[in-house]
């Protein structure tokens, strides 16, 4: 088990980082321990929902990520901060 995190990326200056719907959505496809971080530990940085997920449930939460924001561009990066 490993900790993810849905990167607010460029996607996201056009469209709302909506935390409630990605965590609903994470915790959907499989997530487990879904929380709000500031982005890379920084206090200036926003908040970005963090999870556990094995690699076999990490495709499940990616697609009901995609599905719920309505988009592919939809990253989720290992959480190494």
């Amino acid at each position: 088990m490993n900790r993810y995190y849905v990167a607010n990326s460029s996607y996201f200056d056009s469209h709302p980082y909506s935390k409630a719907k990605i965590a609903k959505a994470v915790k959907a496809g499989g997530g487990t321990n879904v929380r709000e971080s500031n982005a890379f530990g920084w206090s200036n940085q926003p908040k970005v929902v963090t999870f556990n997920a094995t690699p076999s449930t990490l495709r499940a939460i990616d697609k009901s990520v995609q599905k719920t924001i309505g988009t592919s561009y939809i990253i989720i990066r290992k959480k190494d901060w």
